[in-house]
């Protein structure tokens, strides 16, 4: 191989990539589009604050009780969370109309009190009939947390306000009183903190320790600006190496560039280097543009577990360039190349792990995200970038990917040979 055809090859490849406006749109314009998306749409600017559910209440219970029905709707439409209301509520006369509603989506979640509410709730157990309902699974799950952590709150403080009204009514300690050891209390004391264990068995301290990639909005922000990186890797990569040898088929250089001194593997390496610095300005482009909307992706080239970054950028453009190749053995058309590497990219983008976490994915979908060597060098970059780990930490990640890219590096090469043998004994 000589360095200036190489480089010829190189500089021909990328011209020619930058002239198709439907290259460009897709390597540059679209992964802008899903960083925006992803700031605006799926993780808005809002994201992290307490929610407003709309909650329908249908109030059956009129009765002259010191905390009725009426009462229960007071603390509702007040209940604060961060400074956030936690409730829009609508009152309905029929429990027909709010179930309508629950149905079309109009409301999160709904409450029917029942007669005697206030009365029951005073003197022994009130019952309570409540609907939780969603325009999708996800919002589903979120109000339900959100309605059941109220109840819960809301019944534990009734019950601890209940056992002190209880103590006033004991006057005084029996005649034969005598405290267990374990409490060296009075008599009313012993009492309370028996009702109040009755009310609340274990008090039990929770605190949120989730990773600050999971909480706070920039940090997300990054981890999906990677998956647009990654996202574009796939089909662009794909596109690149499937379309490689039939691009310069069908338009008529192949034959020129096989009757000159130029070998096969000039070509090869020049449009593997094209690709490789097309996909690294496109990744370039997506990360200045998630810098712009806040996102948080964080690189130290002093920290030597951050050097790692490179290299599975590298690694991670190698194999899908490859993997296009051996895609152009099954293709005999530029645009049916392209069709197929898009399609299979956007596919594999939303099912491996690339775009959408894989833990959100079914049992067989994590398998494929778990045995996909993409996701093996993009799970090590945003270990580092977002989580901030070390490298002994994606150690064996780097190793897997070094290998899976090596691999399919010889694969990708073979597929190359056996499309230029096709074409040269056509």
């Amino acid at each position: 191989m000589r360095r200036s055809r190489i480089k010829a090859f190189l500089v021909a490849s990328t011209k020619s990539f930058f002239k198709d406006k439907g290259s460009v749109f897709w390597v540059i314009a679209w992964p802008i589009i899903l960083v925006l998306m992803s700031a605006y749409v799926f993780i808005p600017p809002s994201a992290g604050s307490p929610m407003t559910m709309k909650l329908g209440i249908v109030n059956h219970d009129a009765s002259r009780s010191p905390f009725n029905g009426s009462s229960l709707i007071s603390v509702l439409s007040n209940v604060k969370y961060n400074g956030t209301r936690l409730f829009e509520i609508k009152v309905y006369k029929a429990e027909e109309d709010m179930l309508a509603d629950l149905d079309k989506g109009k409301l999160d979640a709904g409450i029917i009190i029942p007669s005697g509410f206030g009365r029951n709730l005073t003197l022994g157990t009130a019952l309570l009939k409540a609907y939780v309902g969603g325009k999708s699974i996800y919002s589903i799950q979120v109000n339900r947390g959100i309605l059941e952590s109220f109840l819960c709150g809301f019944a534990r403080e009734i019950g601890l306000r209940k056992a002190n009204i209880a103590l006033n009514y004991i006057s005084g300690a029996p005649s034969n009183w005598t405290h267990p050891s374990q409490f060296n209390a009075t008599f009313k004391e012993f009492v309370y903190r028996f009702m109040v264990g009755l009310v609340e068995p274990i008090n039990t301290t929770l605190v949120e320790k989730a990773p600050k990639a999971l909480t706070e909005r920039p940090r997300i922000l990054g981890w999906y600006v990677l998956g647009a990186v990654g996202m574009m890797m796939l089909y662009s990569g794909f596109s690149l190496g499937a379309t490689a040898i039939v691009e310069e088929k069908e338009k008529g250089r192949l034959e020129r560039i096989l009757s000159t001194p130029s070998t096969p593997a000039d070509l090869l390496a020049g449009k593997m280097l094209s690709g490789l610095l097309i996909l690294l300005l496109s990744s370039i482009v997506i990360i200045l543009s998630g810098l712009a909307v806040q996102a948080e992706v964080r690189w130290n080239p002093l920290r030597p577990a951050d050097l790692l970054v490179l290299l599975h950028f590298l690694l991670l453009g190698v194999m899908t360039i490859s993997m296009g190749f051996l895609l152009s053995l099954v293709s005999k058309t530029t645009k049916g190349a392209g069709n197929l590497a898009v399609g299979l990219g956007l596919l594999l983008s939303f099912t491996a792990g690339i775009w959408f976490p894989k833990e959100w994915m079914p049992g067989a979908l994590r398998m494929l995200a778990d045995v996909f060597p993409p996701t093996w060098s993009l799970d090590a970059i945003r270990d580092i970038v977002v989580y901030r780990v070390g490298i002994g930490d994606v150690a064996l990640l780097t190793v897997e990917s070094l290998a899976a890219t090596l691999i399919l590096f010889l694969l990708g090469v073979e597929a190359y040979r056996r499309v230029i043998r096709r074409y040269v004994e056509a």
